[in-house]
This record gives structure tokens, C-alpha cells and sequence, in this order.
């Protein structure tokens, strides 16, 4: 058994990011002057500046979506009887909800699901939270609220960026937004060995980031 919880444990490791990075200070105009030079196409004779910047945005969801690393916080007051919130923010997923007691006690809720919602013995506080339909769902919900909080820690959704703009993924992926970019590129030249290349770098890139960035237990839990 402790074999397997171990086993269980470094599993698990392998396909977590660690903490996202520090973003980026290079523009969206420094990206595309780099795709264009690769591409050699620095006069714009072929790929406009325009496609171009709306494939480093389409490059940012993917890499927001696929290393979880654009991190917030967010806290929403609780109301009485009230099943369901709405996050302000445009996310990708929600990582962990805290509840924060009357007393300003602190615990993390439990993954849940809306086909749970009833069905908890004995409830006098929420226990469980779901993510379903762009709402977030905290449950058993509170009879009567007095000073109750959550607190929501969810994955961003990158915000559509002009070419003035910074990019808003962390610096350690420009050169994955890099290849991605090209792979577009590519595909609209219909030169699809070059996109199936370029697909395969950007594919790599995120590869190797994940494993440079993976998180292993400081040692074996055996109990």
C-alpha cells in the first residue's frame, strides 16, 4: 500500500505545472518583428502584421489553456440561500476555492458536482464547490450569511492584446508563442510539412517547459 501511494504521488507530479512566471515585457511588435524575420517576410509581402498579431493571441489562449500559468485570486462575498456565483474575470479553469468562516477560519473546499447539490448529511456550511456553465457552485449553501467569504483560485483567460500591448503569458513561453505563430503562418501558405514541423517545435517547447518547471515532493510520503 505504501508502494502504491507513492507511485501514486510522483504520478501526479509529473503533470503539474509549478508556479506560473513572471510575464513577459516584450511587445506583441517584438514578437511579430521575430516571426517575420524567421519567415523572412520583414516586408510584409505575404503575411500582414495584422494576421500575424491575431496569431499571438490565438498562441496566448493555447498556452494559457495548456500550462495553467496566467494564476488569480479572487474573493465573492456569500449570500444566504444562494447556490451559485459568477467570477468577474474571463477564466480557464477554477484550481481550488478557501471558505472563509464568520471567524475568519480558513478551509479548503472539496471538489464537488451539481449532482451532489442536496445530497450532504448534516450540512451547516458549504463543503464542496463545482465549476459548470461559467458558474461556480458552493455547496451546501449557508441558511444565513453574516460575514462569510470565498476565496476563488482560478486560471486566467489571456485578454486580446494590440501590437503596443505586452504579452501576457510569462516570458518563458515567447519561444513557444514563437513557434505557433509560424505554424499559422505556414498553414496560410499552405506549406504543410513546415506546419507540421513548426506544430511539432511548439509541441516540444511546452513539453520541455512542463518538465523544467515539475514540482517533486521534497520526499516519498510513506504513511
Amino acid at each position: 500500500m505504501k508502494k502504491l501511494i507513492v507511485l501514486i504521488v510522483l504520478l501526479f507530479s509529473l503533470n503539474v505545472y509549478a508556479a506560473s512566471q513572471d510575464v513577459s515585457s516584450t511587445t506583441a511588435a517584438t514578437i511579430i518583428d521575430n516571426v517575420e524575420s524567421l519567415l523572412n517576410d520583414s516586408n510584409n509581402d505575404f503575411w500582414g502584421a495584422g494576421e500575424l498579431l491575431t496569431w499571438i493571441n490565438a498562441a496566448q489562449v493555447s498556452i494559457a489553456t495548456q500550462a495553467q500559468c496566467l494564476e488569480a485570486t479572487e474573493s465573492i462575498a456569500l449570500a444566504s440561500s444562494t447556490l451559485e456565483y459568477t467570477i468577474t474575470s474571463d477564466y480557464v479553469t477554477v484550481k481550488a476555492v478557501h471558505y472563509v468562516d464568520a471567524d475568519g477560519g480558513i478551509k479548503a473546499l472539496l471538489p464537488g458536482s451539481p449532482v451532489s447539490v442536496g445530497n450532504v448529511e448534516n450540512p451547516s456550511e458549504p463543503v464542496f464547490f463545482y465549476d459548470w456553465g461559467g458558474k461556480l457552485g458552493i455547496y451546501p449553501m449557508l441558511s444565513a450569511r453574516t460575514t462569510e467569504t470565498i476565496t476563488v483560485y482560478y486560471i486566467t483567460l489571456p485578454a486580446t492584446i494590440a501590437s503596443t500591448d505586452n504579452i501576457t503569458v510569462p516570458k518563458i513561453y515567447e519561444s513557444a508563442l514563437i513557434f505557433y505563430t509560424m505554424a499559422r503562418a505556414w498553414m496560410k501558405d499552405r506549406t504543410y510539412s513546415k506546419y507540421a514541423r513548426m506544430t511539432l517545435m511548439y509541441d516540444a517547447e511546452m513539453e520541455k517547459i512542463r518538465k523544467d518547471l515539475n514540482e517533486y515532493p521534497s520526499k516519498p510520503i510513506t504513511d
